[in-house]
């Protein structure tokens, strides 16, 4: 394992795969990327300055979560990114952009959305991915 990503969105899941991560990282001695995603929101209901507060509280929330990993890093290698758009596709686009060895991921996230066994984000990734994928339970 040269390059792993860790898809993170602050759930019990995400952190499992978190520590899995840095686990492999371990044994392996492999720089480890974690990626946060702020979803984009499409709610008509919303003004765009209620869009913008929401948006800057999960930035600001995903900055304080990136700094927590980072400082619990120890030795490895670790970076953080924090992107906004479509989580998977986001995910997707980083672990080409890094040339990622493997995906690891937690099989639901904190938005609960389900899709029979995996959650829509982590399927989607399985599906999509030109690495292997690594689904944390």
């Amino acid at each position: 394992m040269k390059r792993i990503l860790v898809a993170h969105d602050g759930s019990k899941s995400s952190e499992k795969a978190l520590k899995k991560a840095f686990e492999i990282a371990g044994k392996f001695k492999s720089p480890v990327v974690v990626v946060s995603v702020i979803p984009d929101l499409y709610l008509t209901e919303l003004m765009e300055m209620d869009r913008r507060r929401i948006v800057n509280a999960l930035s600001e929330e995903a900055k304080k979560l990136m700094d927590k990993i980072r400082k619990r890093s120890g030795a490895l290698s670790v970076k953080t990114s924090i992107r906004q758009g479509d989580p998977a596709e986001e995910i997707l686009k980083a672990a080409v952009g890094m040339k990622a060895d493997v995906i690891v991921t937690g099989s639901h996230g904190r938005h609960g959305a389900g899709r029979f066994l995996l959650g829509s984000v982590s399927s989607k990734i399985v599906d999509h991915a030109e690495c292997s994928v690594l689904v944390v339970k």
